[in-house]
């Protein structure tokens, strides 16, 4: 984003939105070979978990007029 653009709520939807459209491509545990493809995979779903939520954070926070 250019600085000092401001992101309206519409923006938060969007990545979310891609973030989530992306953690349904990541294969199951049962359609990985070993345990390293396993933990990689569930690492990554937690990762963007934790992403998603950040993001709902900082836009409730936006929202409120906290964050200008």
């Amino acid at each position: 984003m250019a600085r000092g653009s401001n992101m309206d709520p519409t923006h938060h939807e969007k990545i979310v939105d891609k973030l989530m459209q992306y953690r349904g491509k990541i294969p199951k545990n049962k359609h990985l070979a070993d345990k390293k493809a396993q933990f990689t995979a569930d690492a990554m779903r937690i990762l963007i978990d934790d992403t998603i939520q950040a993001i709902d954070s900082f836009a409730i926070c936006y929202e409120k007029g906290l964050i200008r």
